[in-house]
């Protein structure tokens, strides 16, 4: 059996398609709430990949537990948590608390001590049961140069938020629990994934996806509450509006595409692990954060986004710090250089193809919700800059 824990997110829906796709064994959900509501919940989910599971079949293997992630025993008796263990073959742990800017305290519960119980699960079990844990590439925290290898897992650099620095003290577990146990274990540090499918409501969207509803929120302000926002200085605001931001005008993001980083992580899993193996599920490829930016900003066709480096909080006008605030969760990016060593993802994959480029329009059709209507025409113009940008996007 297959034990899963996040697979109504976005990636773990993927992972819950891709794994029931690919054998026949049962899979356990571990869940929040009522497992018949839980169960509606992850056949949605599944759905929302373009997966087409026949109801029947799904509802026969895929069995949702109600667990509560940071109790003792995942809030099972004693007698449902050993039977779990002993039955469960492979655990894929997806569950996060993914709040960019979340409580540090809230981060840690459901991150570090909630990673802590999973291993608790299977130190209960067979030595032979395989740990596959979902980290994330931004362990490397505030390093912004450099290219950072696989096995790294350091904290000389500090952490921009809380999420990083509970991810990075999930891993020093993961692997403290396989050093003292003599166990195996397989890291993934994805890359922010994204889609070219739109999403419809309800469904699971990625981080990307969240913050374009929240832009589209703002293109369709009228220009009053614009210049509220601005504050005093609104008399000197000219339209189109072109906001300077703290960042780096060359700075660098990786995106990857959530159906590959699936397939990938599938195929690095039917190695022989010895130890603790780390991988970088990253896209060979860095993203311009400018261009991105200027991709998200389609919809209001006000504004554009200039990346200042010398730019310090007291120069900013109330209206860009209004910005800041609404794409919060992004900033830490828009200082970063670095790159992500992939040489074992590379040798893990061996014979499956690379990534697609990612080009304007799929990144620009998973940052739409389904329901959305086409671009309007007054962003035309802007749209046409990102295509004609797009050869220079990629670094």
């Amino acid at each position: 059996m297959i034990t899963v824990t996040g697979a109504t997110g976005f990636l773990g829906a993927h992972l819950l398609a891709a794994l029931l796709r690919r054998d026949d064994r049962p899979v356990c959900a571990l869940v929040r709430g009522d497992p018949e509501e839980a169960r509606d919940r992850l056949l949605r989910a599944v759905r929302s990949t373009g997966s087409r599971c026949e109801e029947a079949a799904f509802r026969r293997r895929v069995t949702p537990v109600p667990v509560e992630l940071t109790a003792p025993r995942l809030g099972l008796s004693a007698a449902e948590h050993s039977a779990l263990a002993w039955r469960t073959q492979e655990v894929w742990h997806c569950a996060a608390d993914t709040s960019p800017l979340g409580p540090a305290a809230a981060l840690h519960r459901t991150n570090v001590e909630g990673t802590g119980r999973v291993l608790e699960l299977l130190a209960a079990g067979a030595r032979g049961t395989r740990l596959f844990h979902v980290s994330t590439a931004f362990v490397a925290g505030k390093r912004r140069e450099g290219l950072v290898p696989e096995d790294a897992l350091e904290e000389r650099y500090g952490f921009a938020t809380a999420y990083e620095e509970s991810k990075y003290r999930a891993e020093v577990r993961v692997r403290r629990w396989a050093r003292d146990t003599g166990r195996a274990a397989t890291v993934f540090r994805p890359a922010l994934l994204v889609t070219g499918r739109p999403a419809e409501p309800g469904e699971p969207r990625h981080w990307l996806a969240v913050q374009a509803a929240r832009t589209r929120l703002l293109g369709r302000q009228d220009r009053a509450l614009v210049l509220r926002a601005a504050g005093p200085a609104a008399e000197d605001l000219s339209f189109p509006y072109t906001a300077r931001l703290p960042g780096r005008p060359d700075a660098l993001v990786n995106l990857l595409q959530v159906d590959w980083a699936v397939a990938a992580m599938l195929r690095c899993a039917t190695r022989e692990a010895d130890g603790v193996e780390t991988f970088h599920v990253t896209h060979p490829q860095d993203c311009s954060v400018q261009w991105l930016l200027r991709l998200a900003l389609e919809p209001c066709d006000w504004l554009d986004v200039e990346l200042d480096p010398e730019l310090v909080p007291e120069r900013m006008r109330p209206l860009e710090r209004s910005l800041m605030r609404l794409a919060a969760g992004l900033t830490p990016h828009w200082w970063s250089r670095r790159r992500y060593d992939r040489t074992r993802l590379a040798a893990a994959t061996a014979g499956l193809a690379p990534p697609g480029e990612l080009t304007a329009e799929y990144v620009r059709a998973g940052m739409t919700d389904a329901a959305c209507a086409t671009p309007s025409p007054a962003g035309s113009a802007r749209a046409d800059s990102v295509r004609k940008g797009a050869v220079n996007a990629r670094v």
